[in-house]
């Protein structure tokens, strides 16, 4: 049943920036491929210095991997997620030097937008969002993120400072013209992008089950597909290990309710959908999860 989300699920963006710019001035001078010599170092003082981001890491992985998290796999997690704000300079830069994106699944995206109705891309935090931005560009495809803005730090400033237009295709939640701008949007047969694994305080929640535990997910996103009726598409961007990022798009494959009594079903189904989908890309890929918090509520 939904019910209203605990605020300790939201969780301030970390990031320093006065770090953030000097990453950009050696991007600039040496390059991506160079730049990733310190993502060694940078990874040892965030596991040395965020004890409650190693704390969650080990507990989710412990649920991800077949075997016990060791300090290895701790410190491999927190790189990989280094790897990805790296590469995220590159893709806002839109330079010749930003990583390369493989496609599967396109006729399913393309097929969505076909409808004219525009299309909700619903992904997680797992890789990297950013790759998406990239195929967009390539098909002329305009590409709106519905996110939240009042928990992003300077570090995501510095970042988005690349792109001038960035901020343009941005639409905020939480604001009165929200739902306005994403039907307009919708309209115009474009395409929103939603991250759907966090909870904020302001939302209400589905209860279900991921990893062998119960999490909260918002039911946000399903009631903005039942409202506009636009299709919703499953998409990932995961960094494999020859560093091209693998985007793959899946049917949601969860009908929307023809009456309203069908609404709450279609909640709970839906969202038991997207956790099946997001456990299966944790079992694959256990170390491009990058939600470093108590996810679970089970550590002290």
């Amino acid at each position: 049943m939904p019910r209203t989300a605990d605020r300790r699920w939201v969780v301030p963006e970390r990031g320093n920036r006065f770090a953030m710019q000097v990453a950009l001035l050696l991007a600039r001078k040496v390059g991506r491929r160079r730049l990733e010599w310190l993502l060694g170092p940078i990874t040892l003082y965030f596991f040395l210095h965020n004890g409650a981001a190693r704390r969650a890491s080990r507990a989710y992985l412990r649920r991800a991997l077949p075997v016990r998290p060791t300090i290895t796999t701790i410190m491999r997690h927190m790189r990989c997620f280094a790897q990805v704000v790296l590469d995220r300079i590159f893709f806002l830069q839109n330079t010749t030097d930003m990583p390369h994106v493989r496609v599967t699944g396109r006729e399913c995206f393309l097929q969505a937008l076909a409808g004219g109705r525009g299309c909700l891309l619903l992904g997680a935090h797992i890789g990297s969002f950013e790759a998406l931005r990239s195929l967009g560009r390539e098909h002329g495809i305009t590409l709106r993120m519905l996110m939240y803005r009042s928990n992003l730090g300077g570090a995501t400033d510095v970042l988005e400072a690349l792109d001038p237009t960035y901020a343009q295709t941005i639409i905020a939640i939480g604001q009165v013209d929200t739902m306005l701008r994403v039907a307009e949007s919708l309209g115009r047969g474009e395409v929103v992008g939603i991250l759907g694994d966090r909870t904020p305080d302001t939302d209400r929640c589905i209860r279900t089950k991921m990893l062998g535990g119960d999490v909260l997910l918002p039911e946000g996103p399903f009631r903005l597909g039942m409202a506009t009726g636009a299709p919703i598409v499953l998409v990932s961007a995961i960094r494999a290990a020859d560093g091209v990022y693998d985007v793959n798009f899946v049917p949601f494959g969860v009908a929307y309710p023809t009456s309203r009594q069908g609404r709450s079903a279609f909640g709970q189904q839906a969202a038991e959908r997207y956790a099946g989908w997001m456990e299966a890309l944790c079992r694959r890929h256990p170390f491009s999860w990058f939600n470093f918090y108590d996810y679970w509520k089970d550590l002290p």
